[in-house]
């Protein structure tokens, strides 16, 4: 992959000290491994250029050395007068992230910060409980909004009354759903109980957020007929790689019911290729093994033959711009799901992203003649009464139900 372009890049290179050379070497190595052009590579090397002439004429805050934030004042000044270019940012990024790893930098003081201490400490005690990281995430995610919000009010946590817990919820309520309301309060708890646990404040301040009310069995789940979802299948594009790995995803999500997440960190080591299996690290950690449909299968080994990068992760979705890194998080899924469903005009949708798809899949199970109970094995519910809501869609099984009007008796 190095291109004679590359080459005179690298001689051209404006450095003395071979520590600073061995890091953008593997800079380089890095950037190549991702699928970067080689012009892309020499707009970094350009750019690291440019930031080294800044330095030994002066720029930073020391001459005679290298400094941490030297990057970032060279960032900054770009810029400001408009010389930064697309890339050359993270290129910086890299080189500084490297070269802290080589020790060439020092990393500067960490600044007195109580507030990320705690949630520090309520992460690691997430971790030891088994939490996932994506849960713990949330937990900490809603534990930094209330700890910054109550902590400009008190000098610590330790002073927060009942009554700061009530107006920081009712300031907020209004703003959510019930269910990312819910969401909240279940995360707040937790903190609160971690909190009078290690002895940071003393009341049970868990006891003044409310319960909220679940809403989810008042609406019937949002899903797609069959023909629809066969029609979002269909648009996908499989004679281009991003068309062969979302047809893919998609196919996860429809046949098997994934979730976002589950489906963008399946591995190659998920796949049993002789038994026609596949393991699914579900929510809590819990593993299952599924079968694999032969149409799932097949579009799987379809990417992975034509389309997925070489790669050293066993990740087997991945990005199709460079970078080409693997998926991470379920975002990346759920923006997939939600292009392939604007891409076939599909309207009248409450929910346009990911989980469409499982309500479908779970749907169209039911209306098929599958218990409700079996349903929830395959989605792998933990409790029965996730599965409820489906048992609304069974609109011949609600009809054997009900009672006939006492007008038809008279």
């Amino acid at each position: 992959m190095t291109t004679p372009q590359l080459k005179q890049a690298t001689l051209r290179w404006p450095i003395e000290d071979w520590s600073h050379r061995a890091c953008v070497a593997s800079l380089i190595e890095a950037m190549k491994t991702e699928g970067y052009a080689a012009r892309s590579i020499c707009s970094a090397l350009r750019v690291i250029s440019a930031f080294l002439i800044w330095k030994n004429d002066g720029g930073g805050s020391n001459p005679q050395r290298l400094d941490y934030h030297d990057i970032d004042r060279f960032v900054d000044e770009s810029a400001a007068a408009g010389t930064l270019r697309n890339g050359e940012r993270r290129a910086l990024r890299r080189l500084q992230n490297d070269l802290l790893n080589a020790g060439v930098l020092s990393q500067p003081p960490v600044p007195d910060d109580p507030i990320g201490d705690t949630l520090a400490s309520y992460a690691g005690s997430l971790r030891r409980r088994g939490y996932a990281m994506q849960s713990i995430a949330s937990h900490i995610w809603f534990g930094r909004q209330f700890l910054e919000s109550t902590w400009e009010k008190h000098t610590g946590i330790s002073q927060i009354t009942h009554n700061d817990v009530r107006k920081y919820l009712a300031d907020r309520f209004d703003g959510y759903s019930s269910a990312t309301a819910n969401i909240m309060c279940s995360r707040l708890r937790g903190l609160l109980r971690f909190l009078q646990t290690v002895g940071l404040i003393e009341e049970d301040l868990a006891s003044a957020i409310p319960g909220v009310s679940d809403l989810r069995l008042r609406t019937l789940p949002t899903f797609m007929t069959p023909d629809q979802l066969e029609h979002v299948l269909v648009t996908c594009d499989r004679s281009t790689v991003a068309g062969r790995r979302d047809y893919a995803i998609l196919l996860l999500l429809a046949r098997l019911g994934l979730r976002a997440g589950e489906a963008a960190l399946l591995t190659l080591d998920d796949i049993d290729w002789r038994a026609g299996l596949l393991r699914v690290k579900g929510k809590g950690g819990r593993i299952a093994s599924m079968p694999l449909p032969q149409d799932v299968g097949e579009a799987i080994s379809d990417y992975i033959l034509r389309g997925r990068p070489s790669s050293g992760s066993r990740t087997i979705f991945h990005r199709v711009e460079t970078p080409n890194t693997p998926f991470r998080s379920a975002s990346t899924v759920s923006l997939i799901a939600g292009r392939a469903l604007k891409r076939a005009g599909i309207s009248g949708l409450r929910s346009r992203y990911a989980h469409v798809f499982r309500h479908t899949f779970a749907t169209i199970a039911i209306r098929s003649g599958a218990s409700l109970t079996e349903v929830g094995q395959v989605l792998r519910h933990k409790e029965p009464d996730t599965t409820r809501i489906y048992a609304k869609v069974d609109m011949e099984g609600l009809r054997s139900l009900s009672r006939p009007w006492m007008g038809t008796l008279l």
